[in-house]
């Protein structure tokens, strides 16, 4: 059965940027997850939020150690939201299984600059299971402006 975990600060993670007319205020969401023990199935991570009218420009997704010690890892993750969990990051290899921190740079075509329409929870899910699971720990850092909507300059 999938576990759901949170970052420590999930419930108060919203930032609050706002931009007026052609002036945007970039804001980035950091949240790095407690420890995940297995790294099973269909686990998932609660990030945080993304507020109504945020508009996406990159996506990080970062692990400090190593999660899966098999000679042939098989771990892999998602990055996204509820609803649409592959939105940011789909099947991702290269985090999470070697020795020392890796982290994933790249972001899905669809995601880039994705506008939410309401607050969206982000979270990260595990695409495929450990095959040698370790503890340890994922981090997400996502940069982001808001998007007035129409008609809403002073």
């Amino acid at each position: 059965m999938a576990t759901a975990y949170q970052t420590l600060n999930y419930s108060q993670v919203q930032p609050s940027g706002t931009g007026h007319g052609v002036h945007k205020t970039n804001t980035s969401l950091h949240a790095t997850s407690g420890t995940i023990s297995s790294c099973a199935l269909n686990d998932t991570v609660l990030i945080g939020y993304l507020p109504a009218g945020a508009v996406v420009q990159n996506v990080v997704l970062k692990a400090a150690s190593q999660l899966d010690s098999n000679g042939a890892p098989t771990l892999t993750f998602d990055v996204g939201l509820v609803g649409s969990p592959t939105l940011f990051k789909s099947a991702v290899t290269t985090v999470g299984r070697s020795a020392g921190a890796s982290a994933d740079t790249a972001i899905n075509a669809g995601g880039l600059l994705f506008k939410t329409a309401a607050r969206s929870t982000v979270l990260v899910t595990v695409h495929n299971a450990a095959a040698t699971p370790l503890a340890g720990a994922v981090e997400v850092n996502i940069d982001f402006y808001v998007e007035d909507a129409p008609g809403s300059n002073p």
